[in-house]
Order: C-alpha cells, then structure tokens, then sequence
C-alpha cells in the first residue's frame, strides 16, 4: 500500500466515493477481492458509493441487471456511463440534437431519452461509442457525415476494453477508423481522463471534490479524472495498472491499494483509529 497520513486523512473525511466498475469492482463479471466489504463499510458509515464507466455499449438497465446477477443490486442513479452522460452534456451545451449515433440499439434508446433525434441521414453530429455491433456500413456513414462537416462526438477515449481473455477495441479504436479516413479529429472528447463528467456526479449529489474520492484500476483514465477535477484518488491493482507502471510517470495516484479490501481496511483503520 502507498499512503500519507495526509491522504488518508482526506480518505476519513471522503463522502463520496466514485468507483470505476470493470477491473476495479468486478473483472468479466466476477466480483474482485474486497468488493463487498468495501461497499458494505461505507454503507455503514453513510458514505456515497456511485459507479462511473467509460463503457458505451450498455443501457442502465443492463447494468442494473448485471449488478443483481452479481448479488450485488444498485439503482439507477447510483451509475454514469460515459455513453449515456454524453447524451445528456449533449442536450444541456448544444440542445437537442440529430444524431447519428454508432452504438447499440439500447444506447440509442437512451440517447432518444434525452431529446436526440437518432437519423440515418443528414445528421447534426455524429457520436460515436462503444458499438459491439459494429459494421463497415456504420463505419463508412459515419465517415461520410463527419467528412461532410457533422460535429463529432467520441464518447470516451479509451482504446481497449479488459476482458480475461485479452483487450477488445474500444471506442476510440472504432473512432480511429473514422479519424484516419478523414483526417479530422473529434471535435468532442467525453469520459474519463475529461473532468465533465465527474463534475457532474458532484453536482448531482451536491458533495464538493475535496469530499470526492476517484477509485479506478487505471492511471491515465481513472486516476487522471481524479487529478483534473481535483479529487482525492485511489489506485486499485486489480485491473491493468500495476505497481511498476508508477515509476517514471506523472500520473500520481494519493493511495495506491491492492484491491477494494485494502481501501476498506484503511478507513475502517483510520475511523477506529
């Protein structure tokens, strides 16, 4: 563990704690070590637990069903998706909007949630997500659109998703596509390391960043957010970031902990210390 009695002292006085969900909470569906004691302490101590992701390619209903699955059920208000954030940063800065939106059926239900106009033809912006059903068909429209002059919206800039098998391209793989064939950068890069939307999180549950934690298992996603919107941060080794990943880097998490468990022991620590 790497800590400082200053951190920690951040740490007992943390209301709300912002956690990562895939390499943090649960690895391919399997809750990591520490998950369920970390959640049930700070339940006991009346602090925040709310799950932020970068993953674009799931409704809220789907996670709510994944997180019961887990024996591990949560409302709806307790998860922000980088995909499902966007459609409402889009609506709040831009208004309503037509879109066309590379990503699934259910992310294009939420988008019309919001307000969106999702078209096939003739859109104001393009956003594109985390699309497991993605097709060269998409790919090419999309390309069409943005070379066309559509503003262009990528969700979250992460290039791999970890799964146990190995990483899969995520939305800023599929973007790069788009990107290369029209030599144009997204004019609007959303998720974490951007602080939006964890600054949103915070206004939400009126809770300021030196009352908010960062917990996430990678640095220049999880850990940056933190950094950027001036949050306490936590590293967990559970997912791709590993201790030697530290050295020679200016990403500096204020905890480094080996799993969920570690973090709990820490502020169970503190409070009876």
């Amino acid at each position: 563990m790497i800590y400082t009695e200053e951190t920690l002292k951040k740490l007992k006085e943390t209301d709300l704690f912002v956690l990562d969900i895939d390499g943090t909470f649960y690895v391919s569906q399997e809750l990591v070590a520490g998950a369920l004691e970390f959640s049930s302490l700070l339940k006991k101590l009346n602090k925040k637990l709310i799950f932020l992701t970068n993953n674009s390619n799931k409704s809220k209903k789907e996670y709510l069903k994944e997180f019961k699955s887990l024996g591990y059920p949560v409302r709806e208000n307790e998860i922000y998706t980088a995909g499902i954030a966007a459609a409402e940063y889009i609506k709040n800065k831009f208004g309503k909007k037509k879109i066309y939106l590379v990503g699934t059926s259910s992310i294009k239900q939420e988008y019309k949630k919001y307000g969106h106009e999702i078209v096939e033809n003739s859109p104001e912006m393009v956003v594109v997500t985390f699309d497991k059903s993605l097709t060269y068909d998409k790919l090419a429209k999309a390309s069409i659109f943005v070379s066309n002059g559509a503003f262009y919206v990528i969700t979250n800039p992460d290039l791999n998703c970890p799964t146990k098998e190995g990483p899969i391209p995520d939305t800023a793989s599929i973007a790069s596509a788009i990107s290369r064939a029209t030599n144009r950068e997204p004019d609007l890069i959303f998720g974490k390391p951007d602080p939006k939307i964890l600054e949103m999180i915070m206004k939400d549950f009126e809770i300021s960043p030196e009352k908010t934690c960062m917990v996430g298992d990678r640095l220049y996603t999880d850990i940056l957010i933190g950094i950027n919107a001036g949050t306490l941060t936590a590293l967990v080794l559970t997912g791709e970031a590993k201790l030697e990943d530290l050295k020679g880097i200016a990403i500096k998490p204020d905890i480094v902990v080996s799993n969920l468990g570690e973090l709990a022991k820490l502020i169970k620590e503190k409070e009876i210390g």
